[in-house]
Formats: structure tokens, C-alpha cells, sequence
């Protein structure tokens, strides 16, 4: 499950029990979740035959009845036992202990992780920290701290000492912050909807819309937790959690789902809006049917809104910069005055929750998935500020995910036309003035008595009349890679928008998205890569000669119609280009030329082609788009189909599928022929 190798005489570990294996090729049991089994042989297919580590004595380990476990379960549920929490380690006695120390490792974890070895305890010791979300790179700007200073640190700075005034002081603001009470009614709304949730479940399997191998298997799978989760969102949202549950069990069966909680979790978010609503902790409480937690919870909550309703009475009376900004001043009629004070509350409480101190912040970052209390209240904050919702989106997004924004563009401008409107409009230019030219030129031919100079004058105007044919030709080529620009910027608008919004809102956190996310060199990363792959050599099937020459060829054949290889051009040249930083060769940047000038042939003839291929892009695109379209379609037909609906569904099938290779076959193509030289 860890994409790790496991062979003869290695310490592995379950991580799932396994009930249904008892009597599996003689197993007198099934595997435990957490219980550590040395392995003591592997079988072609995959499985492992492995014994349960019950002691250790002077002539060494004393293993259990021996278990085989099957491939499948080995791939899914079988971890490497080498490394455990310290909570797991406790009690453990091995050969040698390695912990890995930081600094904010707790000394009673530091004792457990350096006392459980019978030989030998070593501490690998973080020393230039950084956060759990650190930017890539962040580590290099690190203060860089000796191991024995953060060792000796992790004592020294654990409960400080406080005098009596400090401790009581501390104690007091803990208990006015609106910190205390929220994070206690984030606390109790996760056990009491546990619990319900757990009775619902339960209910269910009673009615006989679960069966009782689902709701334990249901138990047993990681994302369990995240359903209570995602129904707290829902009745955050309004909605009814109960129903929606019920009507994501009862919507299709779920014999064939593989991971239940899955499943169930994509019903529930299909269809459904799950935008917290409700801006006061009193209309945010879950609906409990144990009178003790109910109690305890509107305690909580109504706790929380008086600090709410103080907060906002402090920022009328001395009104900081970031709710100023918001809300404008602080109104002199009483009942606007209010209105002010009110919303200026919900944010401050919403501050004092996550801990924002900075004057010009006004909500800070939006809180990560899966925190669902503390988003609400973000919610709540952002609609009183009067933030706009269309700002809302990025604002919630991590830097990384903008930065993708951001580049997803950067993609979408490599096949970009060339801009050729400044040069279309040199080019009609040049050829009006010519068409003037050659219609003066025969005036005067036409006046004139010299015959000379009437066969003078008659060659520069069929000369000007040349060029003006010849310049209205390019320009209606330059006209038809102008419409492919338009399609291309109507087709990326949308890309076009969300980039621009992501790099206003990193602008706003003050962060480069040119910044490189990973300061390693192409060599480093080519050496890395190379050890890796030999590394992993000697586990890779080997394949006969003749498919490794079939393989090579279809290679060169692909990339060659994919116009990776060129052979018009020198290998030297191709390898000196990084496609990072020269890309004006591929296509041009959208910043408009200045220069309204006639392009050459050369020019012309390169933009046509970078044309045309946008337009097959396009058209490809647009096919694709469409064919997802119709599958979209049928997975909602097929979704709400009863099964008397499935006579004639083969023939049925048949004509979709007939109509949709007409309708690709059947697409309009634009062909562009460049201008001769």
C-alpha cells in the first residue's frame, strides 16, 4: 500500500482487519489491524506467508501460528513495520530505536522514541524547521539550529513557568477570546454528530437498507470519517442530513461500490450546495437528540455569540483599519450604527477564532478542508464584510493551486496564433495606397502625349496593380489566421479570467508565481531519476527483444507525427533550445506589437501554419468536448433508468454511437493556404 518491497525475513504490519481470511489456505485466524507478522516466505502471485511476533527470548523471536495472506490484501492493506507512532511504540522492546525529533516533539514522546531500543537509540533531529505548508524551496531560508540546541529547547520551552499574575492573566483572556467557547463547540458538534451519524447508519442496516457486512466494512474504511464530516456540511448548508444520507443509500444499490464511504460521499455532493448558511453559532447547531449534549452545545454557542456581539461593540468604538476598509465609518444614526456593529462582529469574532492580528488582514486565509466549523464561520465573516463572491473562489484556493491557475494559461498561450492584426492593417494599407498608385499611374498614361512615357507610366501601374493583387492575397490569408487568434481567445477566455483572478489574489499574498517551486537542476533531477530507475531494475518483468525493437519504433513514429522531431533541423541547435525560455519560436506572447508594418512571406507563412494548427486543436477540442457531453448524458440516462427501461437499449446505443462518428466526421474544417514567395 506504500509502494514498498517486502521479501523473505521483513517486519510488515496489517492495517485492515481481516476477518473474511480465517480458514484462507489453513489460516487459523485473520490478520489484526496493527499487528506487526515477520514475513517468512513469498509466493509468486503476490502473497506472503507471514507469522504473528509474539515474543523474544534468548534464542530469539517466538512467532504464532503461521497465516498466508493473499496478494490482494497484501497490496491493499500491508505496510513495511519498521516505523510506528510513539503512542504504538510504548510498551515495545526491539534491537534498535531511530526517532525522528523535532521541536515540537513533547519530552514524554522523546522518552518513549529513545528508550525502546535494547542495544542502540539514535534521534534524527530536524534542524532547520519549517511549516507543514511550506512553499518548496522554504527550507534553504531556514535559521539552522544545532541538534543538541533543539534537543535541549524541547525542555526548556515546554510549560514555561509562569508567575501567578501571568498565569491567572492568561488564563482570563483564554476564557473572553472567542477562541475558548468556538473551538469547543467545533469539538462537541464533531462527537455528538459522530455518534448520530453511527445511529443512523445502524437504523439503516435495521430497515434493511444496509446489510450488516456493508455497515462493518463501512466501520472499517479510512474516509468513515470524513461521511460525518461531509454531513455536518450538509446540515450547514440547510439541509436535512438524515435524508440526504438515507437518499444516497437508497438511490442505487451498492453491492459492486468498492470503497462504500466513496460512494456515499459522491451522492451526497451531487446536486447538493453545501455554502454554509447561518451567520451566529445559535444557527449553526446540530440537531442532537441527547439532551445533555444539546445543552451543553447551545451553552457553547450562545457563549460564543455574546463574544460576538462584545466584539463588534469594541470595533464601533475604536473601529480598526481592516473593518473600515470593509464597512466604510462607523455611521452616526443609531439603527445604521447597528447594522455596522453587527457585522463588524461576525468578522472580529471570526479573527479572534483563527488568531489574525494583522491590521490590514481581514479574515486571513480560508481554513483547510475538512474544517468545517471554522469554515462556516469564514462563511459568515466574508458575507458580513461584504466580500464579493466572485473574489471568493481564489481566496479559498492554496497557493499552490493558484500558481496552477496561473500556468494552465502559460499552457494554452503555446498554441497560440500569432497576433496579426497590426500587420493585417499594414497590409491593407499598403494595399490601398497601390491600388491609388496604379489608378494615378494610368491617369497620367492616359494624359500624356510622349509615348515613352505613356510605356513608363502604363508598367508601373500594371506593377502597382501586381502588388495590390499580391497584398490583398496575403491579406485575406493574414484575415483567416486573425479569425483563428478570435477563436483561440474566445476558446481561452474562461482559462484566460481564472488566471487573472489567481494572480491578483497571490499579488494580494504577496507571492511570485514566477518564483520556481522546486530549486533542483535538471541534472539533479536526471541523477536522481537514473538511481531510481536502476534501483528499481531488478524488479521489472523483462520482455523479449523483438517487443523492445517494436516498442523503440512506434516510439519514433509517434513522436514524429507528433512534430517532436524534425529532421530539417540541427540536433546541436535543438539541444542548446530550452522551450522554457524561448518560446517566441513556437508562438508569440499576447502583448500586442506596436509596429504596424507588412509582414514577408516568411512571416505570413509561419503564422498561417501556427493557424492552422490551433484551429485542429480547436477542432479536436470541440470533439472532445462534445463526445464528453453525450457520455455525461448517457451516465445520467443510465443513472436514472429503471430496469424496464432496457429493452432496446442495445439499438439505442448503436444509433448514438452511429450519430456521433457523423457528427465528428461531419465537422467543419478550415483550411488555410499560405502565400508563396
Amino acid at each position: 500500500m506504500q509502494a514498498n518491497y517486502a521479501g523473505r525475513g521483513d517486519l510488515v504490519q496489517a492495517r485492515r482487519n481481516g476477518w473474511d481470511l480465517a480458514g484462507y489456505q489453513g489460516n487459523r485466524r485473520g490478520p489484526i489491524n496493527r499487528e506487526t507478522y515477520r514475513v517468512l516466505d513469498t509466493n509468486s502471485d503476490g502473497s506472503l506467508v507471514v507469522a504473528p511476533i509474539v515474543g523474544r527470548s534468548a534464542e530469539g523471536e517466538q512467532h504464532g501460528d503461521r497465516m498466508t495472506l493473499p496478494a490482494s490484501y497484501v497490496a491493499e492493506h500491508v505496510a513495511l513495520g519498521y516505523a510506528s507512532t510513539v503512542h504504538a511504540a510504548q510498551g515495545v522492546t526491539v534491537e534498535t530505536t531511530y526517532a525522528v525529533v523535532t521541536a515540537r516533539t513533547g519530552p514524554e514522546a522523546l522518552y518513549v522514541g529513545m528508550s525502546r531500543g535494547r542495544h542502540a537509540n539514535t534521534a534524527h533531529v530536524v534542524t532547520q524547521p519549517v511549516a507543514d505548508d511550506a512553499e518548496p524551496g522554504e527550507v534553504n531560508q531556514a535559521v539552522h539550529r544545532s541538534p543538541q540546541a533543539v534537543l535541549a529547547g524541547i525542555f526548556d520551552t515546554r510549560d514555561p513557568q509562569l508567575s501567578a499574575l501571568a498565569e491567572a492573566a492568561d488564563s482570563q483572556a483564554d476564557a473572553e477570546s472567542a477562541r475558548t467557547p468556538g473551538e469547543l463547540f467545533a469539538d462537541a458538534a464533531e462527537i455528538a454528530t459522530a455518534n448520530r451519524t453511527a445511529a443512523w447508519l445502524d437504523q439503516l442496516v435495521a430497515e434493511g437498507d444496509l446489510t450488516d457486512v456493508q455497515r462493518t466494512e463501512l466501520a472499517a474504511e479510512d474516509r468513515a470519517t470524513t461521511l460525518n464530516t461531509l454531513l455536518r456540511r450538509v446540515e450547514l448548508a440547510g439541509h436535512d442530513p438524515n435524508r440526504r444520507l438515507i437518499d444516497a443509500i437508497r438511490s442505487r444499490p451498492l453491492d459492486d461500490a468498492r470503497q462504500i464511504s466513496n460512494v456515499l460521499q459522491a451522492r451526497i455532493k451531487s446536486g447538493t450546495d453545501l455554502d454554509p448558511v447561518g451567520d451566529s453559532y445559535a444557527k449553526r447547531m446540530p440537531v442532537v437528540e441527547d439532551p445533555q449534549w444539546r445543552s451543553y452545545i447551545a451553552t457553547l454557542a450562545a457563549a460564543a455569540d455574546d463574544r460576538r456581539d462584545e466584539l463588534g461593540e469594541q470595533t464601533a468604538v475604536q473601529p480598526p483599519a481592516w473593518a473600515v476598509e470593509a464597512l466604510g465609518p462607523v455611521p452616526g444614526d443609531d439603527d445604521a450604527r447597528q447594522t455596522w456593529q453587527q457585522r463588524a462582529g461576525v468578522a472580529a469574532a471570526h479573527r479572534e477564532l483563527v488568531g489574525v492580528e494583522d491590521p490590514g488582514d481581514m479574515l486571513g486565509p480560508a481554513p483547510k478542508a475538512g474544517q468545517v466549523e471554522a469554515y462556516a464561520s469564514w462563511r459568515a465573516a466574508w458575507r458580513a464584510l461584504g466580500r464579493p463572491e466572485a473574489d471568493r473562489a481564489e481566496a479559498e484556493m492554496s497557493t499552490g493551486q493558484l500558481r496552477i491557475r496561473v500556468r494552465a494559461y502559460e499552457r494554452e498561450r503555446t498554441w497560440a496564433p500569432a497576433y496579426v492584426a497590426n500587420e493585417l492593417a499594414a497590409t491593407h494599407q499598403a494595399a490601398d495606397k497601390h491600388r491609388h498608385d496604379a489608378a494615378v499611374r494610368r491617369a497620367e498614361a492616359a494624359a500624356t502625349a510622349d509615348e515613352i512615357r505613356r510605356d513608363e507610366l502604363g508598367q508601373q501601374a500594371e506593377q502597382a496593380q501586381a502588388l495590390t493583387e499580391a497584398l490583398v492575397a496575403r491579406a485575406d490569408v493574414l484575415a483567416a489566421a486573425d479569425e483563428a487568434r478570435a477563436q483561440w481567445y474566445a476558446h481561452t477566455a474562461e482559462t484566460r479570467a481564472a488566471a487573472e483572478r489567481a494572480q491578483a489574489e497571490l499579488s494580494t499574498r504577496d507571492v511570485d508565481h514566477d518564483e520556481p517551486d522546486d530549486p533542483v537542476t535538471a541534472d539533479q533531477w536526471l541523477q536522481a531519476h537514473a538511481a531510481a530507475v536502476e534501483a528499481e531494475d531488478p524488479y521489472r518483468e523483462i520482455t523479449d527483444d523483438h517487443q523492445l525493437v517494436d516498442t523503440e519504433r512506434q516510439r519514433d513514429t509517434d513522436r514524429q507525427a507528433a512534430g517532436i522531431v524534425d529532421p530539417g533541423v540541427d540536433a546541436a541547435e535543438l539541444a542548446s533550445l530550452d522551450v522554457r525560455q524561448e518560446t517566441d519560436h513556437i508562438t508569440p506572447d499576447d502583448h500586442q506589437r506596436d509596429a504596424v508594418r507588412v509582414p514577408t512571406a516568411d512571416e505570413t507563412t509561419d503564422a498561417v501554419d501556427r493557424a492552422r494548427r490551433a484551429l485542429l486543436e480547436l477542432h479536436q477540442r470541440t470533439a472532445i468536448e462534445q463526445q464528453r457531453r453525450r457520455d455525461e448524458e448517457s451516465d445520467r440516462d443510465l443513472a436514472t433508468q429503471t430496469p424496464d427501461d432496457n429493452a432496446g437499449g442495445e439499438a439505442h446505443a448503436g444509433q448514438d454511437t452511429q450519430r456521433s462518428s457523423a457528427d465528428v466526421d461531419n465537422a467543419p474544417v478550415i483550411y488555410l493556404t499560405p502565400l508563396d514567395d
